[in-house]
């Protein structure tokens, strides 16, 4: 079943707001940091079986807490259409390998 990216990135700030990782008055500087953190940890992650999602290994949860924290920013900063944005731009990287 295929989630819209937009109604995704709301579920995601919905989650960090939940969990105190931002409020709704944060500055969206703040979800880059959540960036910076999901993803230092995913250059820490291994192959072997993640502890918090069955079935998944530290990579693929590591990976999974990136694009989560790129969706609460995305939508913190009022992207209206991150599917449009994600297509465009490998459109553009496309255009620059030929």
């Amino acid at each position: 079943m295929a989630i819209p990216l937009k109604k995704f990135a709301v579920q995601c700030e919905e989650v960090a707001i939940a969990n105190g990782k931002i409020t709704p008055l944060s500055s969206p500087t703040t979800t880059l940091y959540d960036i910076s953190r999901c993803w230092r940890e995913l250059c820490d992650a291994t192959s072997f079986r993640s502890v918090n999602l069955e079935g998944w290994n530290e990579k693929e949860e590591g990976t999974a807490d990136v694009i989560i924290a790129a969706l609460t920013y995305l939508q913190r900063i009022g992207c209206k259409d991150i599917e449009k944005l994600l297509r465009d731009a490998l459109e553009q990287k496309r255009r620059q390998a030929l």
